[in-house]
């Protein structure tokens, strides 16, 4: 892929984008589920923990010194035997299918929206339509990328504001008690960090700052809370002002306020289902061709046609899609982060970067980080009624 200059806000855009598109529809369905207060606990939590967990993925690239994406840290510094291979392949193959299916979401939710809003375009019809926009942005690459994610960004926080104000003048109501089992507030938290969760875009804005690399942990930073407050934005109205909270939380946002609002609530969710798009796409085709050796064209297709194919068979739901997406990196990143963490502190090549996490990567951060990736994929695997 090709490697041009971010800029700051480029760069934060793209982290931004990665995590806004899915867990951000399904999370105020459950939220609904879990009670008010408990859902802004969780959401703290969260954030905080993801927060510094792709602070140490920011060290790691920082440490090692090059612009590779996460696949090929593994194959240098912890999996260089002839077994160990193996298992290195394996690791590709889960990352690739959790990407695929982290993207069907993203082109079924997209689909189903346009459908929801044009009933007179079929269902197969809209998928395509969203796939043909999505995927051509990320065949241009990095650069068309940061500039898309920037405006999409940009876009998306006018329509929460547009939102909230509808909301508002409709009026919100909440009941502050917790009024949800714990299971729920289990797959609350399992949608929060995967709406946080934002890994590959690192390697992205390590390349895309590479000029100025002590914008790097800032632009990541930034990029989170961004996130965060869009999550917090969406998950308050669509909780506050659905008379009904859907599975995907924008329809049943539509359905109480009615009238225009349906039509910017629909853009919203286009939005912020093609952000994640670019960002999550293009980091498959870089994982892909970076693994491969394969060219950047059909790197690009490889990392986009699956998905649409996945879409179009109709395998499961969005919420289904989702929760395999989420569980899947779950099991990924406890296995593998953390020890690769410790292990690029001592062998990097850069022994003194132009930033480190410190006090936040001590052994007790590490284990939390660990902790809380285990009851992610635990709140994955919970069915909701």
């Amino acid at each position: 892929m090709e490697n041009k200059n971010l800029t700051f806000i480029e760069a934060s855009s793209i982290v931004t984008g990665y995590g806004i598109g899915g867990g951000v529809m399904a999370a105020p369905y459950l939220a609904s589920l879990s009670g008010i207060i408990p859902t802004l606990i969780i959401l703290l939590l969260a954030f905080g923990i993801s927060l510094i967990f792709h602070l140490m993925t920011a060290e790691i690239m920082l440490r090692d010194g090059h612009n590779e994406q996460i696949i090929e840290m593994f194959s240098k510094y912890m999996l260089k035997g002839t077994i160990t291979k193996y298992i290195l392949w394996f690791l590709f193959a889960v990352i690739v299918l959790s990407f695929i299916a982290s993207l069907s979401a993203f082109i079924a939710g997209g689909g189903e929206n346009i459908n929801n809003l044009f009933p007179a375009i079929p269902l197969w019809a809209a998928h395509c339509i969203v796939y043909l926009i999505a995927a051509g942005v990320v065949f241009f690459g990095l650069k068309a990328i940061g500039i898309s994610e920037k405006y999409g960004v940009s876009a998306i926080f006018v329509f929460v504001i547009i939102l909230l104000i509808a909301s508002l003048r409709h009026g919100l109501s909440f009941r502050p008690e917790v009024t949800g089992a714990f299971k729920y507030q289990m797959a609350l938290f399992g949608m929060m960090m995967f709406s946080f969760f934002a890994l590959f875009s690192v390697p992205q804005v390590v390349k895309g700052l590479s000029w100025n690399k002590k914008l790097i942990p800032k632009a990541v930073a930034f990029g989170m809370a961004l996130n965060c407050i869009i999550i917090f934005a969406i998950v308050m109205i669509c909780v506050g002002a659905s008379g009904h909270v859907t599975r995907f939380a924008m329809n049943g946002l539509a359905n109480s306020i009615g009238g225009w609002i349906k039509y910017f609530s629909s853009l919203f969710v286009l939005l912020a289902m093609l952000t994640t798009y670019w960002s999550v796409s293009f980091a498959l085709a870089v994982v892909v061709q970076e693994r491969l050796g394969w060219g950047q064209r059909i790197s690009w297709l490889v990392a986009t046609l699956p998905s649409f194919i996945v879409v179009i068979s109709r395998a499961t739901d969005f919420l289904g899609f989702m929760q395999i997406a989420g569980g899947t990196i779950a099991i990924l990143i406890v296995i593998m982060m953390i020890p690769l963490y410790n292990i690029v502190k001592k062998q990097g090549a850069v022994k003194e970067p132009e930033w480190q996490l410190d006090f936040f990567g001590k052994p007790v951060f590490q284990a939390l980080v660990i902790i809380a990736f285990i009851l992610m994929a635990a709140g994955s695997l919970v069915k909701v009624d």
